[in-house]
């Protein structure tokens, strides 16, 4: 007899203690539990998904033999209620993910078994030791795995009607060679890119049964021969999809070219600061601040929307810094990802903060990247957010959302791009209602 295995996605708490709900969730973005999915035979296994953000995980309405629940930073305290309930009725819990690894003696008490590192060779080891009744308490990955042996993950067991957006998440690479001080990329994925088969992308990308694609790699182009090989692939699929790059992309016109002949239609950026101080500051060495409007000249005139994935917070900061930021936003009509640097465990920079005394809570409900968790150099933890704050409402007002979304619109293409640009535009408006409403999440 087959049995029931529960993969969890917690949501998060809001500021008066009660965890976020929403009708339905803007755009599956989170790839982890359809590839665990994947690795359960179906022999042996039937795997249910539950999106906490969108139906809640209810130990007393959920039946299962086997539940596993990831954690990041801002959901373990709904993870940790999860585990913790389901464990009283008698359920074996399995804990896994970036905080699962940065904080394993913190994790371990609300589980029976807590995966460190990438799961993907060891998962199948937990599913098969829990049937023989000798599931272990730790599963250490002892090294990052090969990505040529990947499970197609199970895209069925995605609920479209619980989004916004139908678009799927997949990926080709991971990890990450620029070693940045506030990044936990590094410290769980390491900091070498890795490749997919350019095959077995394609395998997944059919598998999607969708023409709309986020690609959750750090970096796309990262590696430039396995990026042309993909989009010349991609080309054949018909798709539009969306992805992380850098700017240097934009470097490459060709690549860049055939990109936006594959599908692309909107392109997260890392720029983080345009002051070069700041970016010394946490070792982030990549930036050409003054190469950042050319390039992003060259993705809009293609018809590419550009989002700024943005960060204040640095001790180098001034306010002025915020007006300059502002303008530069504006000026390139970007979407605007706006976060206050935070001190992620694992990363340098929260062990550099938590050995200067600077971090001033260690709930982690509150490590949302909106608020302000440890001490800034130049002002109070309460300046800190007005200041943040306050850009944050310039930004998403009703004038710059439309200034920066109508320059990259190519309407010959609207009814075939329509959803992959939607997706982009909801998950930066929502960006936006989080910040300007101090709420603690973006779906």
């Amino acid at each position: 007899m087959k049995k029931k295995l529960l993969l969890i996605l917690p949501t998060q708490y809001d500021r008066e203690g009660l965890p976020v709900r929403r009708n339905k969730a803007s755009v599956c973005l989170n790839l982890n539990l359809p590839l665990l999915a994947g690795y359960a035979k179906e022999k042996d296994w039937d795997v249910r998904i539950v999106n906490d953000y969108v139906e809640a995980a209810d130990p007393t309405r959920l039946d299962a033999d086997l539940v596993a629940v990831t954690t990041l930073i801002a959901t373990t305290r709904r993870a940790y209620e999860i585990g913790d309930a389901f464990r009283r009725r008698g359920t074996k819990v399995v804990m896994g993910g970036f905080h699962a690894t940065a904080m394993p003696e913190e994790v371990a008490p609300h589980c029976d078994a807590l995966v460190m590192g990438e799961s993907d060779e060891v998962w199948p080891q937990v599913l098969d030791d829990f049937l023989a009744g000798t599931l272990q308490e730790r599963y250490v990955a002892e090294r990052h795995p090969d990505l040529t042996q990947l499970a197609r993950p199970r895209y069925d067991l995605i609920d479209q009607k619980l989004y916004k957006v139908e678009v799927y998440p997949i990926e080709s690479s991971r990890g990450c060679p620029h070693r940045c001080d506030y990044c936990a990329v590094t410290q769980f994925h390491g900091g070498q890119h890795r490749l997919r088969p350019i095959g077995d992308v394609v395998r997944d990308a059919k598998a999607t049964g969708s023409r709309y694609l986020a690609f959750v790699d750090d970096n796309i182009s990262g590696n430039r021969e396995h990026a042309r090989e993909l989009f010349t692939e991609l080309c054949k699929l018909d798709v539009r999809w969306m992805a992380q790059s850098t700017m240097y992309l934009a470097d490459d016109p060709e690549l860049l070219d055939l990109a936006v002949k594959s599908g692309l239609r909107f392109c997260w950026i890392g720029v983080e600061s345009i002051h070069p101080e700041a970016l010394a500051e946490v070792h982030r060495n990549i930036n050409q601040v003054a190469e950042f409007e050319r390039r992003i000249r060259e993705f809009q005139k293609r018809g590419v929307m550009v989002g700024a994935n943005m960060m204040f917070g640095f001790d180098t900061e001034t306010e002025e810094h915020y007006e300059e930021t502002a303008r530069f936003l504006e000026r390139n009509k970007l979407i605007p990802f706006l976060y206050i640097l935070t001190p992620i465990p694992g990363t340098k920079l929260y062990d550099r903060m938590h050995e200067q005394g600077r971090i001033l809570t260690y709930d982690w409900n509150r490590y949302t990247s909106y608020e302000t968790v440890f001490q800034p150099k130049n002002w109070s933890p309460e300046k800190q957010n007005e200041l943040y704050f306050k850009l944050a409402q310039r930004m998403f007002n009703f004038q710059n959302n439309w200034r920066r979304t109508l320059p990259t619109m190519r309407w010959s293409n609207f009814k075939e791009d329509f959803a992959i640009r939607l997706a982009a535009l909801i998950v930066g408006l929502n960006v936006g209602r989080a910040v300007r409403g101090r709420w603690p999440t973006t779906w």
